[in-house]
């Protein structure tokens, strides 16, 4: 028999047997009980406790950034306070020819508008520091209810695991567990959704950082 013949019979034969593993192999790992990838209550309950704890440290961190926020405005109008009064005084100097007095105010009035531009920049640090701890806090909140989630279909699952394969019983539980995989998918989307947001005002509090950094480069500078 030509040898060509014989690899064509030899694949033949071999084509049903690869199939048949391939079949096991998909029910096996591919089951549409098992659209969310299966873990231990353990490790889920940690999670939950790990999202409440950076939940609470989103809000501390929020606090903080807003009470800075509210410090630079309050020296903002201080400033501004300040520059009234300069310009009033470099008014009378220049009223009475005191060109020496008059030109040393007016250095002081641009250094008080230079500061002004500085603090401003960094109440704009502030403001997106905040907006990103209360994005985090929102996330650490979705996060929970998909892991609360999840840990029930964990629990149902692993009672499934005892229960009967046939009977009305098993049918009802393989429902309740199909609607709670379909309730955490959407939570976990949520979730995914809350991550690209946060990643986004995290490049926003980086900018800020690289605006307040040229900032006070000029400040140094006398620009």
């Amino acid at each position: 028999m030509p040898r060509r013949a014989m690899l064509f019979i030899l694949a033949f034969w071999a084509a049903p047997s690869a199939l048949i593993a391939q079949s096991k192999a998909a029910s096996g790992f591919d089951s549409f009980l098992l659209l969310v990838s299966p873990r231990d209550t353990v490790s889920i309950k940690k999670s939950l406790r790990a999202a409440g704890e950076s939940g609470t440290l989103a809000e501390n961190r929020r606090q903080q950034a807003e009470t800075m926020r509210l410090g630079a405005r309050a020296r903002i109008e201080a400033k501004k306070g300040e520059i009234i009064r300069i310009k009033e005084r470099v008014a009378v100097a220049k009223k009475e020819n005191r060109e020496a007095d008059r030109a040393g105010l007016e250095a002081e009035r641009k250094a008080a508008e230079r500061e002004i531009d500085l603090l401003e920049v960094r109440e704009e640090l502030r403001q997106a520091e905040t907006d990103l701890e209360t994005k985090r806090a929102e996330l650490a909140g979705v996060t929970h209810k998909a892991l609360q989630l999840e840990l029930q279909l964990a629990t149902r699952r692993a009672g499934r695991s005892r229960a009967p394969v046939g009977g009305a019983g098993g049918a009802s539980l393989d429902r309740v567990i199909g609607e709670l995989e379909k309730q955490t998918s959407e939570a976990q989307r949520v979730q995914a959704a809350s991550i690209e947001d946060v990643a986004g005002r995290e490049i926003r509090v980086i900018d800020r950082r690289l605006d307040l950094l040229d900032a006070q480069q000029r400040v140094l500078s006398g620009k």
